[in-house]
């Protein structure tokens, strides 16, 4: 092969790889512009800060809501102190303004000894129960009825200690952005 040959060659070969490089570089630039990335990675969760908020006046009786009953309602109370989120609940007469009201209660039918079922399996038993007591109580579907469900739900700890063993899982019903004024049961709402 003769040196020109060869010094052709190899400056076909440079001016190659440069215009591929220079192609893909364009190329990946374009597609991170246009195309979100899912990323299936957990990211890093960076503390917001927060301001100083005053205690509310709330009204009731401080309570843990899991030793609240069907039948009884509830007001949820947060606010921030040096940084720290404080949340309370309070238990209150149904009859006047409050938030949430119990609908209906049951344990979660894991046997004894039983290991925790995951928050996805807590999550799907809890949506699927209180989807299902809504209209025997409001007196409408929950499709067609301006009130909201919601749900407590027990933690990994609460479900697995063995002294102070927790399995029940509550159904509340509220309105956004507003109080309920008496039971709703039977409200048609």
């Amino acid at each position: 092969m003769s040196f020109s040959k060869k010094k052709r060659d190899v400056l076909l070969l440079f001016l190659a790889s440069t215009f591929l490089f220079i192609a893909c570089s364009q190329t990946a630039e374009n597609v991170s512009e246009t195309t979100p990335i899912n990323s299936t990675t957990s990211a890093v969760e960076v503390k917001p800060t927060v301001t100083t908020q005053s205690t509310p006046d709330w009204i009731g009786e401080v309570v843990n809501v899991h030793n609240l009953a069907a039948g009884d309602c509830f007001n949820h109370y947060s606010w921030t102190n040096a940084e720290r989120l404080v949340e309370i609940d309070t238990k209150v007469s149904c009859e006047g303004p409050h938030q949430h009201e119990i609908f209906f209660r049951i344990e979660h039918p894991a046997g004894p000894g039983a290991p925790w079922p995951g928050d996805q399996e807590m999550q799907t038993f809890a949506t699927s129960v209180c989807y299902d007591e809504f209209e025997d109580f409001i007196e409408e579907i929950y499709e067609l009825s301006k009130l909201k469900i919601g749900f407590l739900t027990p933690n990994r700890t609460n479900f697995e200690d063995s002294k102070a063993r927790f399995r029940g899982i509550h159904c509340y019903i509220y309105k956004q952005g507003e109080e309920l004024i008496g039971t709703a049961r039977g409200s048609k709402e």
